[in-house]
């Protein structure tokens, strides 16, 4: 299946089917998480703070349990830090 990746404020190396503007869409396989992803594009899940599909916030205690439908907008926020 296909989901729609946007990467906020991302700085990592480039991934493949993601522009330099964050935005994109990647194959995963029926039935991925939200951890499948988030490993697969190789994001720290310990400094995530913040995931949404579909503009919906998703836990990151939930990570592994929420699975992506085709079609879904998996949205990526970078840790905040500073103070």
């Amino acid at each position: 299946m296909r989901i729609n990746i946007k990467l906020v404020a991302h700085s990592g190396a480039p991934i493949p089917g993601i522009g330099s503007d964050g935005e994109g869409s990647l194959e995963v396989p029926d039935n991925a998480t939200v951890a499948d992803v988030l490993g697969q594009l190789d994001v720290a899940k310990e400094k995530l703070t913040m995931a949404l599909v579909n503009e919906a916030v998703v836990r990151p205690a939930l990570h592994g349990e929420h699975r992506l439908e085709d079609g879904d907008l998996l949205t990526v926020f970078p840790p905040i830090e500073g103070g």
